[in-house]
């Protein structure tokens, strides 16, 4: 399970662009900073429920193609998420960022490692990845045990497949070279709903001068993307033949359902 993370780490940490970055570094400072300035009453320091300012989750990340994009893409996705969203006080209103990465296709194969080398065997493993942003607006019940929300988004899913060599054996060798076989880019719009279900509560501690953690919910979320069209290979898209790699690439839209299952945490 760790290999497994630091996978999934070092492909978004590789496929994201500096640019990509700096834009969901600067949405989540401006949300903890909105967060920091929210406004309290210094004079009443006894020990109260103070509402919550700032929620995040991590979790699991289930990804179902429909549409065209489920027509072309028979199997699903899975991976990992995560957000952060500022609650706008005396409002039932979140905004916020998510990050989410998964995996819809995957081929390995054992190779020699060059004509010369035949002796040297190496392992060869194809990945079809949609590193996704978005941006939400959410609307949820106050705080409760209990709390349901629904949700719109806007943003971008980035569609790249992989190939890369492995040292062998599988589970302890290192990436000796890899290179990206396709991407493209696809814009995103969609709604969302989920449901929190508080396991632990820490609201009698907090004060307005100490808002200490607040609470942690398991969360269950779905979502519908909306895709806009774009270039992508499926598992088993690249045909190999007298030495040359040939890239059967798909067009279409890309329409999304995503399930997400996880932690969430208020501040």
């Amino acid at each position: 399970m760790q290999r497994i993370s630091c996978r999934i780490f070092n492909r978004i940490s590789s496929r994201a662009t500096y640019p990509t970055y700096m834009a969901a570094l600067t949405v989540l400072a401006l949300l903890f900073s909105l967060a920091r300035t929210a406004p309290a009453n210094a004079q009443d320091a006894e020990v109260v429920d103070v509402p919550p300012y700032v929620i995040t989750g991590f979790g699991i990340l289930g990804g179902f193609p429909t549409g065209e994009f489920g027509d072309n893409v028979k199997n699903p996705g899975i991976g990992i998420s995560g957000y952060v969203g500022y609650m706008i006080p005396r409002t039932p209103a979140v905004i916020g960022l998510d990050l989410g990465y998964m995996i819809y296709g995957h081929e390995r194969r054992t190779e020699q490692f060059s004509l010369t080398i035949p002796d040297v065997l190496v392992g060869v493993v194809t990945e079809n990845n949609i590193f996704s942003m978005n941006a939400f607006l959410r609307l949820q019940t106050t705080p409760a045990p209990l709390r349901f929300y629904v949700e719109g988004v806007v943003g971008f899913h980035y569609l790249f497949t992989s190939t890369t060599i492995e040292d062998l054996p599988r589970f302890s060798g290192e990436d000796i070279a890899s290179s990206t076989n396709l991407d493209d880019f696809a814009f995103t719009k969609g709604v969302g709903g989920g449901v929190l279900i508080e396991v632990w509560s820490g609201g009698e501690d907090r004060t307005p001068q100490n808002r200490t953690l607040r609470s942690v919910s398991l969360e269950l979320r779905m979502r519908y993307h909306d895709g806009s069209e774009a270039d992508y290979l499926k598992r088993g898209d690249i045909v190999r033949r007298e030495g040359t790699a040939e890239l059967n690439i798909t067009k279409s839209t890309t329409d999304l359902i995503t399930a997400h299952f996880g932690l969430a945490i208020d501040f």
